[in-house]
Parts: C-alpha cells; sequence; structure tokens
C-alpha cells in the first residue's frame, strides 16, 4: 500500500545527497566527501595474509560508499572520516572480513546474527574524531564499533612516533588497480585485498601542496606534522580510490603495528599516498576503547502504570554509555525475581533506551531489578506504588512499545535498534500530532502496530533504500484514517 512506504518515509526525504564519489563497473561508490583524491593499491598484489586490513561499506541514499579499514581492537575498526556521507542509512554501515567481496556483497543488507558464521559484522555505532574538518582534510579518522568480535587478533596501534630511520611499511586496502580518469572519479578493479611495500618520505612538506588537486591542510605546518607521506611513483605501488581508511603498517621487534591511516593521494592515483599519523591521536583511540564495553549499564525505573483494579506494572530503562552493546547474562548481576517470562534484556545496547521492558507487580508490593555490567557494582533499582504514574498517551511510550513489536516482527532487520526506531517514531508523531493535528488518528495506528504478532505475513519490510522499519498492512485502516485527518 503506497501510504505504507510514505509513513515509514518521512524522516529520509529531507536528507541531502552526499558529494559525487568514485565508482567502480559495478556502481558501488569508492569514497566519500573527500574521496575524488582518495586512494586503492595500485601495481599491489592480492593480499591472503592480512585479515586485520578489512573493507568498509556505508549504506547511503545515494548508494553504496566503499572504503577500507583496520581492525585494530577487539570489536573496533578505525577508518577515514571522510568515507561516511552526510546521508548514510542508519544500521546499514557494514565491515567486510571475507575473499570475495564481489560476491558476497549482494547479500546486503541482511548479515547473519552475532554468534553465527559470517564474513560482514555491522557498525552498532561510529565516532569521527571531534577533530575532524572536512575542509582541511584533518583529522580523518573515524572509528566504527561492531556487533561482535572478528575471527582474528587486531593488529596493534603503534605508540611511538615513525621518525627517519623508518625506511619502509606495507599498504593495505580494497581500493581500485586503476585510475581510469586523473580525479580518479572511475577506477578499476575495486573490491579485492591488495597490498604492497611502499617506501617511508616522512612527513610531507609544503611542496606537497598541489594547487590542480588541492589538500589545503598540507599548507599548515601543523597538520603536516601529523602525517605521513609514501612514495608512490612508478614502478612502487600506490594506494587509489576505495584504499582511504586502509592501514599504513610499520614493523617492530617482528611485529606489525598501525602506524598511519590513509586518506589522499595524486592525481590518477600516482606519485604518493598520504596517511594519517597514529601516534598523535591516542587519546582519542584510547577514549574509544574505554566504551568499547567498560563504561557503565544504568538501569532505572522510568514510570508504573496502572492496570485493572489497581494491578501494577514497572516500566524499567537503562543507559549504556558504552558505544557498543553489553551481554549481562541472567543471574545475580541482572536479576528480577518477579520477571517469570525474562522480560528484561541480557544484551543492552548502546545509548539511551527508554521503557526497554515491562513487569507487573501487583498493587503491594514492590519490584526490585539489580544490575551490574563488566567490573561494576551492583546498583539496585525499585518500583513501588509511590513510583511516578506513566502518562496516557505519553508519545515515549507509545513509540517505545510500537518499537518492540516492529523489531521482534520476523522480517525486521538487526539493523533496527531501538534508538533509531523511536528517533524515527517521534519524528512521526510530531508531523502528524504536532503540525496535522491528528495525534489521535496516528496513535491509533501506533497502537495497531504494538499490538501486531510478529509472523512476516503481518509486517511489510520490503521498501528498498528505506531505513529498516516493518509496517504492518494489518493496521492499513488506522493508517489511512491517519492520512485522512491530515488531508493526503
Amino acid at each position: 500500500m503506497k501510504f505504507r512506504i510514505v509513513a515509514i518515509g518521512l524522516c529520509s526525504s529531507l536528507l541531502g545527497a552526499c558529494s559525487a564519489g568514485v565508482s567502480d563497473d559495478a556502481g558501488v561508490t569508492d569514497e566519500g566527501p573527500a574521496g575524488d583524491q582518495s586512494a586503492d593499491i595500485v601495481r599491489g598484489q592480492t593480499e591472503k595474509h592480512l585479515p586485520q586490513a578489512v573493507l568498509v561499506q556505508v549504506n547511503s541514499y545515494s548508494g553504496p560508499v566503499l572504503c577500507s579499514g583496520t581492525y585494530f581492537d577487539t570489536r573496533m575498526v578505525v577508518t577515514a572520516a571522510h568515507c561516511f556521507p552526510d546521508n548514510p542509512i542508519p544500521g546499514q554501515t557494514f565491515v567486510y572480513f571475507g575473499k570475495d567481496y564481489n560476491t558476497d556483497k549482494a547479500a546486503l543488507p541482511v548479515i547473519p546474527a552475532p554468534g553465527k558464521k559470517s564474513k560482514w559484522a555491522r557498525a552498532e555505532t561510529t565516532t569521527i574524531s571531534p577533530q575532524y574538518n572536512p575542509g582541511l582534510n584533518y583529522v580523518d579518522l573515524a572509528v566504527l564499533f561492531l556487533d561482535r568480535e572478528l575471527p582474528f587478533e587486531p593488529i596493534k596501534l603503534n605508540r611511538q612516533r615513525v621518525g627517519n630511520s623508518t625506511n619502509f611499511g606495507v599498504i593495505a586496502g580494497w581500493g581500485g588497480s586503476k585510475a581510469l580518469t586523473p580525479d580518479i572519479s572511475q577506477v578499476e578493479g575495486a573490491g579485492v585485498e591488495r597490498s604492497a611495500i611502499v617506501k617511508l618520505l616522512g612527513s610531507p612538506t609544503a611542496a606537497d601542496y598541489h594547487p590542480e588537486d588541492p589538500n589545503p591542510g598540507i599548507l599548515d605546518p601543523n597538520i603536516r606534522k601529523n602525517l605521513l607521506k609514501t612514495d608512490g611513483r612508478a614502478p612502487r605501488a600506490n594506494v587509489c580510490a576505495g584504499d582511504s581508511g586502509g592501514p599504513l603498517l610499520t614493523e617492530d621487534r617482528g611485529r606489525q603495528e598501525l602506524s598511519g591511516v590513509m586518506f589522499w593521494t595524486g592525481l590518477s592515483c600516482e606519485g604518493y599516498g598520504m596517511f594519517t599519523r597514529v601516534e598523535p591521536f591516542l587519546n582519542f583511540f584510547d577514549g574509544q576503547s574505554k566504551l568499547n564495553g567498560e563504561a557503565k549499564v544504568t538501569p532505572r525505573v522510568d514510570c508504573v502504570e496502572e492496570g485493572p483494579g489497581g494491578a501494577l506494572t514497572a516500566r524499567f530503562g537503562y543507559t549504556n554509555d558504552n558505544s557498543v552493546s553489553v551481554e549481562i547474562p541472567y543471574g545475580y548481576r541482572n536479576s528480577l525475581s518477579k520477571d517469570r517470562r525474562n522480560a528484561r534484556p541480557e544484551v543492552f545496547a548502546p545509548g539511551d533506551n527508554f521503557s526497554a521492558f515491562k513487569v507487573p507487580f501487583g498493587n503491594n508490593r514492590s519490584l526490585t531489578w539489580d544490575l551490574a555490567s563488566k567490573n561494576g557494582r551492583v546498583i539496585s533499582v525499585t518500583a513501588t506504588a509511590a513510583s511516578p504514574r506513566c502518562v496516557a498517551d505519553d508519545r515515549n511510550i507509545l513509540c517505545a512499545d510500537r518499537c518492540v513489536a516492529e523489531k521482534a516482527a520476523e522480517c525486521s532487520d538487526a539493523g533496527l535498534t531501538s534508538a533509531f526506531c523511536i528517533s524515527n517514531c517521534l519524528a512521526e508523531v510530531e508531523f502528524f500530532g504536532d503540525e496535522l493535528g491528528c495525534g489521535a488518528e496516528w496513535n491509533a495506528y501506533m497502537r495497531c502496530n504494538t499490538a501486531t504478532p510478529p509472523a512476516a505475513s503481518n509486517w511489510d519490510c520490503s521498501f528498498p533504500g528505506l531505513p529498516p522499519v516493518p509496517a504492518s498492512p494489518v493496521c492499513d485502516a488506522e493508517l489511512n484514517a491517519a492520512y485522512s485527518c491530515a488531508g493526503f
């Protein structure tokens, strides 16, 4: 039904298109906004022994963006900040660590759930360096937090400055093997991991600024000292479109370490490669690693609602300060004695999660939830008859309940996070209720979704290019009533 498509696409219609990137003959965009000067390994060799150099694909409303990255800590990948367009599709940033991307990409956006055999991981959250200035291409770093561990050891960060005595390094990436145009907007060979030994030239100089291929950060000596340049003149290997975010590795006592993150190259992928040094930004990396399961998960009572005969039901929420989901199995660290149906979660999504679950508890009792995150003490929260009451038609509660049902739908994609679902829902509530005056009709539509069973026959998840939010044809009458009220 056409109205259903409009309903779940309200927020996305206002998103702008990202700037043109670099595409191969398969139509995959190979860079984000800085991509016209970014890089793939030219004159390199197919890589089979460096799984930590992964492919990063960011699905956007303008098409997929392909970059490279490095698995540097458990569930963490570093890539280039410019790989992220202005209009990414929520929940559809992926990391590939298989061997045949050009075949395996056909499965997206559906990938196996964590714990199942897979060549893909999904980024739960992404953090772009707070110092990133796209006008200067600096600091061109971003960290992806994955929904699973990858099946190999991470490559460690180099914590020492790469000096002039270090002559050679290794580059790797999934970009093109040949530029077909000087601005590298067209390349061939992308989607295959390649690597090469390269000669290091130390930090760039002001002479590395080229007006025909401008990279204005090179004119700032404070920026140049935090960059590394490699010699990409033929017959040496060089980076190309799609290699952005990929590693520059150096060796310390026989162990490879990540010393640089690729972000720039010359016209036609020739001449040189430019990398952001890792060592000046260790505080950024270390700060992100602390959000990799070490931070707190804090429970709370959101409100208590009254039912027939004064029976009470407690709604609990939580805040996960990590950038990844955290598992806290049932037991003394996750205990709620009256939760006989195990409504409370064992996997806690990052961010603030309002009304994550509810449990009835009578009218003269209390209900205590004990929760302890990794390395933390047990935090106890108690719902009682004196707890704040839930407000009828509260939009946060209506959206929380609706999203629980949508996420439970059999066709729902794992990329549908509670945070995005609720944000999308609240935007719709504001549009239909506050702007159009059709709040009662829209609330009825949301309640219908909440009451819809999860069987796939009750839901439609087939809208290509839109966020992975299921809609229920069971609720078409309520939806049409809301549209009729709005005059659509």
